[in-house]
């Protein structure tokens, strides 16, 4: 598979991932992190409200999928990414990517940085709405 056809199946595989799938969201946001020996994938879902729910693939064939999207890439430019930002957005039917070759900290989402990222990698244009009324 060339960059363009890997880049639609790790898209593809996302939105169709049980984990992803079975929620309500608007927008997804994943990050790749791959490294010597290790790799993670994680992001959050957006609701129309704004509100951001932590996810990961529960399919993990989309690692795989990455790294050859990485080793496809470095086979042409020469230089390896380190992170990996994938955008979709499932009404338009976009998906955008964007890489890290220098700083992956950049996009990290651990515990200690879950609500910071949140905010960071906010879909451009959406704001959270706090729910003010009790539900009936």
């Amino acid at each position: 598979m060339n960059k363009d056809e890997l880049v639609q199946e790790i898209g593809r595989m996302l939105i169709q991932d049980p984990r992803i799938s079975s929620q309500p969201w608007q927008h997804l946001v994943i990050v790749a992190q791959i490294a010597d020996n290790s790799a993670q994938v994680n992001g959050f879902l957006f609701d129309s409200a704004g509100k951001a729910t932590p996810t990961a693939p529960k399919n993990t064939r989309v690692i795989d999928k990455f790294e050859e999207l990485l080793n496809v890439m470095a086979e042409q430019d020469g230089e390896f990414w380190k992170a990996c930002l994938v955008r979709i957005d499932p009404l338009t039917g976009n998906i955008s990517i964007d890489f890290e070759f220098d700083h992956p900290e950049k996009w990290l989402i651990s515990p200690s940085t879950i609500t910071e990222m949140a905010e960071k990698l906010r879909p451009d244009g959406m704001i959270c709405v706090k729910k003010i009324l009790p539900d009936n």
